[in-house]
């Protein structure tokens, strides 16, 4: 049985609200040690902290997704670095760039961004960055930021954001997408050293194969274990071991 992390699991998410402790229990049993919960608004946070206190693998983190970022008031950043200070908060997130959607316009998702990556560095925080086409104007704004740790969430495969990533010494998360039948993940991930790599769900989001079109859940990261060993030809076990430490490093888990 692998011991595995969940980097990123929308697991507060309505989705689970009618099962959620059980679910919880469930993965615990199957070798989930840990599942990071990123907010995606300020009105996140309390109910997150209350997971944690609730649930003892459940850890959060406090950011705002780009698609919330006109949500970004002086009050939000105030109290993202207060939550920061509490009982397993592990972390700044989710926060970066989408301009696939463009819910919120670009210059306000980019200082948004900015503020995060200034509030983590200085609270010395990793990060879980969000990025959906917006790929140049993200790499334009970490490479400035000296002393960044943290995690490139959902990676999809592209070259230049592998490249500044590896440069920089982040992470890269990898879910779901690697086991979708059009995915370019499984050609970029080979170039992956396994030293820069955790796994994640993105739960309720982008379930694997097997189990593409349904909810997402912490257990189904052996379906990308599996996905990756036979990609790169190496053992599952070897995989899930080293991406169990490397999440434990970058996220500074005592487990």
């Amino acid at each position: 049985m692998y011991r595995i992390i969940d980097t990123h699991c929308h697991i507060d998410m309505e989705e689970f609200n009618k099962d959620r402790d059980e679910l919880i229990k469930q993965s615990k049993a199957g070798g989930v040690d840990a599942i990071l919960v990123p907010a995606v608004e300020p009105d996140d946070f309390e109910r997150e902290f209350e997971l944690t206190q609730a649930y003892d693998i459940v850890y959060q983190m406090v950011g705002i997704h780009p698609h919330e970022a006109k949500k970004a008031t002086q009050d939000a950043f105030d109290k993202a670095i207060e939550y920061l200070s509490k009982n397993k908060c592990v972390g700044v997130g989710e926060i970066g760039l989408d301009y696939y959607y463009e819910h919120s316009p670009r210059e306000i998702q980019k200082r948004v961004f900015d503020s995060f990556l200034d509030i983590a560095i200085e609270n010395d925080m990793p990060v879980s960055i969000h990025c959906r086409e917006a790929e140049e104007d993200l790499i334009d704004i970490i490479k400035s930021k000296r002393g960044l740790r943290g995690v490139i969430h959902c990676f999809s495969g592209n070259d230049k954001l592998l490249k500044a990533g590896l440069d920089m010494g982040l992470y890269f998360g990898i879910g779901g997408i690697l086991t979708f039948k059009k995915s370019t993940l499984k050609d970029v991930v080979k170039y992956i050293p396994l030293e820069f790599i955790v796994f994640e769900t993105d739960a309720p989001y982008l379930a694997p194969v097997p189990k593409r079109g349904k909810r997402n859940e912490p257990l189904y990261i052996r379906f990308v274990i599996e996905k990756l060993s036979e990609i790169l030809k190496k053992d599952q076990q070897e995989i899930a071991d080293i991406a169990y430490n490397n999440a434990l490093s970058v996220f500074r888990l005592n487990l």
